[in-house]
This record gives C-alpha cells, sequence and structure tokens, in this order.
C-alpha cells in the first residue's frame, strides 16, 4: 500500500496522463491540484481538484501555486514544433527548468518527471534534446526525483496513437508500414503509468525508470493484432518512410492536425519504443484491445485541435 500525505499538484489534470494520476490520487484520498493552461477542456473530477494557471512568465504565481506540496507530477511537454502556434521543444526545456526551480523555491519534497524512453539515443532530434537536457536539469537542481520514461501510452479514452492507427484501419483498405515492419513496440497503458507515478512519488530514492507494458510486439504484428480485433482485414504493406511520411503529411493537410513527425518515425523504427528493462505496468495490450475492438478508431482524434491553451505562447 502506497502512503501518501500532503497536498499533490500535477500538472495538465485535463489532459491525458495528467488526469489518470489525479483520479487515482483521488481515488486514495488525497488534496490534488493542477496547475493548467489548457482552455475549452472538460473537468472529469467534478470540482474536485484544485485548478491554478500555468503561467511560465509569473514565476512567482508558480511558486505560490506550488507551496505546500509534497510531490509535483510533472507532465508538461510538447509533441512537436508548431511554431504558428508556439509550440517548440526548446521553450518547453526551458519552461520544465523554471519548474524545477519554482519547485525547489516553495519546498516541494518532490518532482516526478515525465520524460520518453530512450532519450539520449536520438540526441539529434530536437524532440529527444530537450527530453535529454530537462532531465540533466532536474537530476542537477538538488531536488529529490524520480524520472519516468513511458514508451507508448495507450487506454484511458484519449489513445491518439492507437485510435488513429485504428481509424486508418477502419476506413482505408490498405495501411503502410515503415520498412518492414520488424522493430519493436512496447505499449504500456496509461492507468498503470499513473499508478507506478504515485509509488515513484512516494518514494525517496532518486531514480529513472523504463514505464513498459508487459507484452512487446513487432509493429507489423501490432497493426494486424488492431486489425483483427475490429474485425477487419486490410493490406499491410512495407514502405519506404519517407514515403510514409509524405502521406502523414498530406492527411494532415486535410485533418487540419500533425498525423506522425519524422522524429516519431525515426524513434519508432529504432525500437526506442520498448526497453530491456523488467516491465512495471500490467495490463496486457493484447486482452484490451480484443475488449475495445469494436469501438475504437471510428472517430480521428485530432491532436492539434485538442491543444487549446489560455496562452498559446506557452
Amino acid at each position: 500500500m502506497v502512503k501518501l500525505e500532503g497536498l499533490h499538484v500535477v500538472t495538465g489534470a485535463f489532459g491525458y496522463t495528467g488526469r489518470w494520476i489525479a483520479h487515482k490520487l483521488l481515488e486514495k484520498g488525497e488534496k490534488v491540484r493542477t496547475l493548467t493552461n489548457a482552455i475549452g477542456r472538460d473537468d472529469p473530477f467534478e470540482g474536485q481538484v484544485e485548478i491554478h494557471p500555468l503561467d511560465f512568465e509569473d514565476k512567482a504565481a508558480l511558486v505560490e501555486s506550488l507551496r505546500g506540496a509534497d510531490v509535483l507530477y510533472n507532465t508538461y511537454w510538447v509533441r512537436y514544433n508548431h511554431h504558428s502556434k508556439n509550440f517548440d521543444h526548446a521553450i518547453a526545456t526551458k519552461n520544465c527548468k523554471i519548474m524545477f526551480e519554482a519547485a525547489i523555491e516553495a519546498k516541494v519534497r518532490r518532482v516526478v518527471h515525465f520524460s520518453v524512453a530512450h532519450p539520449d539515443q536520438a540526441p539529434g532530434w530536437s524532440y529527444f534534446r530537450g527530453k535529454v537536457e530537462s532531465e540533466k536539469n532536474l537530476r542537477e537542481c538538488g531536488i529529490s526525483y524520480a524520472i519516468i520514461r513511458p514508451t507508448v501510452l495507450y487506454g484511458g479514452g484519449r489513445n491518439i496513437l492507437v485510435n488513429n492507427i485504428a481509424w486508418m484501419l477502419r476506413y482505408t483498405p490498405v495501411f503502410g508500414v515503415f520498412g518492414w515492419g520488424n522493430y519493436p513496440i512496447q505499449p504500456v497503458h496509461v492507468k498503470d503509468v499513473a499508478r507506478i507515478a504515485i509509488e515513484l512519488g512516494a518514494s525517496h530514492e532518486n531514480i529513472t525508470r523504463d514505464a513498459t507494458g508487459p507484452e512487446t510486439f513487432r509493429y507489423k504484428d501490432f497493426v494486424k493484432l488492431i486489425a483483427r480485433s475490429m474485425g477487419v482485414r486490410r493490406l499491410i504493406v512495407p514502405i519506404p518512410p519517407l514515403i510514409g511520411w509524405l502521406a502523414g503529411w498530406t492527411m494532415g493537410k486535410f485533418l487540419k492536425d500533425t498525423v506522425i513527425t519524422r522524429a516519431e518515425i525515426r524513434g519508432l523504427m529504432r525500437g526506442l519504443v520498448a526497453s530491456a528493462d523488467e516491465p512495471m505496468g500490467t495490463i496486457k495490450f493484447s486482452e484490451w484491445i480484443a475488449e475495445k475492438g469494436t469501438e475504437i478508431g471510428r472517430y480521428y482524434h485530432n491532436d492539434l485541435k485538442e491543444r487549446r491553451y489560455s496562452k498559446e505562447s506557452k
């Protein structure tokens, strides 16, 4: 039984990972506060979570919002550089450093920070480079920390990656995998990740761990499993990565979204979404998709449209 005490602050509790961390904390009877700059999102907590603005330009207010917290769960990041909306990995790295400094000033006991699996294996890509720098900043700032490195998240309703793969399988007769599709993918359920975060938040040891599920698939088999669970038969063919990215870019123009980035394709093909660590997750993707297959992928989840903020300069 994880013993918790005091206030818990979660960045982005109206988002994806943060939402499930907040849910699990509330289930344990804990006091939860969120820092958010999202607007127009539903409140899934019926007012049980205290809401404070997330404004990196007002460090004094950020410190006050963190004051009294036992643990800060930092899920803040940006998926891609999107300059028209001022999403930028360099800005996200700077903002994380501001967050860590504010946590120290507010005397927060511990920071649980979300990174990504194998960030050091792709230092030339700004997404991973920013993750490496943020991890370094946290380790060097002197506060107690746990760094969690998830592989590929699924479950919990949002399911951007899995849902949109299923959407393409549901409505197109042919599905292309990058290259031969023999590289590994090890998905982890978001509820497992939330549990792991809370367990590591209750600890005192400085630790960095991959967060993975109990099953590893070849990517092409992962796609076939989704199709089979949906009850559809599709031609799954290998395509050059550049052609796959161009197809995603073209689709994104019609959908007004970023379907996939080059960094995501490269990371996938290099096997960066799997880990040799002992799996910390227990929920099996094969069982989850067997249950959800008939309903998943009916609608496309537009990641860019969902990212609406009160101050887009952040």
